[in-house]
């Protein structure tokens, strides 16, 4: 059994709604798990200044330049800068 997932890779930086593909991978490995991630990290990547941020608190501004950053997952390639 699993008892916790989480999507926190900043090698991958996958989005909330990869969810449904970890479940399918466990499920078919016969391992039991929860309903869903139970630490939901919330990637973006900075439009203005290109570093990759870890939303907190619902809060989506830049930590590195305070530009507004995206609701929407826009993290592909996901390597930092």
């Amino acid at each position: 059994m699993v008892s916790e997932v989480s999507n926190q890779s900043t090698g991958y930086c996958p989005d909330l709604s990869s969810w449904p593909a970890v479940a399918d991978a466990l499920d078919a490995a016969g391992i039991e798990h929860p309903v869903g991630f139970t630490h939901e990290v919330v990637f973006r990547r900075c439009p203005a200044c290109r570093h990759l941020n870890i939303v907190r608190e619902e809060d989506f501004v830049c930590v590195f330049c305070d530009e507004a950053l995206p609701h929407e997952w826009n993290v592909d390639g996901c390597t930092e800068g």
